[in-house]
């Protein structure tokens, strides 16, 4: 079965993201980022949104970005918390057993090795402690690196807002563009018609 289009009702082109796809370059992705994940947010959202115009496809680029700068400075701090738990396990241990003997059962604790696990396991149940104490010191004195980067999550997610909200925007102004531009042609019409005699059977009637 054919389809037809009603003319009087043209259709919106859909944008070709592609064309300007030079322009923004590869994804702003760091070492061991995946791309193909970038790509389809990016798909995702250009599909929710379907931007109109340029402007539109650089604020829907805004939002990804600011989105995946967001999870990845969530991922650095949960990093950098783990990458100094041992830091924080010395001063867990420290009241227990000397500080030399901390920092040495630190060191083979973080290098995994299973006797001196063991035996950190044993310190910390005996004194009814556990991971999250050893945290608790860890982000104890990684407070200041972790403010820093909360600090740098929450202006990202403000900017990221921001793209959004000037989407929508742009999205209204672009709709009262397009209605008064249809209004314009409808008056015109409208205009045209009434200026133009009506004729019966080839007579004009006046």
């Amino acid at each position: 079965m054919k389809t037809t289009t009603d003319t009087s009702h043209p259709e919106t082109a859909k944008p070709d993201r592609s064309e300007h796809a030079p322009l923004f370059g590869p994804p702003p992705l760091f070492e061991g980022e995946d791309p193909n994940t970038y790509n389809q947010f990016l798909s995702e959202i250009s599909t929710a949104v379907m931007p109109a115009d340029i402007l539109e496809e650089i604020l829907v680029r805004d939002h990804v970005d600011l989105t995946f700068e967001v999870l990845r400075l969530r991922r650095l701090k949960t990093n950098l918390i783990m990458a100094n738990a041992f830091k924080g396990l010395i001063e867990t241990l420290a009241p227990l057993v000397d500080r030399s003997r901390a920092e040495t059962l630190a060191e083979g604790w973080a290098a995994h090795k299973s006797d001196v696990v063991e035996e950190v396991d044993k310190l910390l149940t005996s004194a009814s402690l556990s991971m999250d104490n050893i945290l608790a010191q860890t982000f104890s004195l990684m407070l200041n690196q972790v403010e820093r980067i909360e600090r740098m999550i929450a202006v990202a997610e403000m900017r990221r807002n921001a793209a959004l909200r000037e989407i929508d925007r742009h999205h209204q102004a672009l709709g009262q563009k397009v209605r008064r531009s249809a209004q314009q042609l409808e008056d015109d019409q409208f205009r045209l018609i009434e200026s133009s005699p009506a004729s019966i059977d080839g007579v004009n009637v006046k």
